[in-house]
């Protein structure tokens, strides 16, 4: 073999260098993703509050319900207990 051909050993000295573009788009990539990650906590967290609420004014809202649901039925009860007393079914 010609000493062209054969291989050239490793050296012991590394020299690594880093070109400033390189290292601006590193930190700009970093800084894109932070930011990513802080919006999309940020939007979940506010999501969460309205959901919350949302869940709070169903609960009202069911109650309100509920109740406008019994006074219906007692209303009724008593325009059915009225009737037959009219009607002579029931007595007062």
């Amino acid at each position: 073999m010609k000493e062209e051909e054969m291989p050239k050993a490793i050296s012991d000295s590394l020299n690594l260098t880093i070109s400033i573009s390189f290292l601006v788009k590193i930190l700009a990539v970093t800084a894109i993703v932070v930011g990513s990650y802080y919006q999309t906590t940020s939007k979940m967290s506010d999501m969460e509050r309205t959901i919350a609420e949302m869940h709070s004014e169903i609960i009202i809202l069911n109650s309100k319900m509920a109740k406008m649901e019994t006074e219906k039925v007692e209303n009724l009860e008593e325009e059915n207990k009225s009737l037959l007393q009219r009607m002579g079914l029931k007595k007062p």
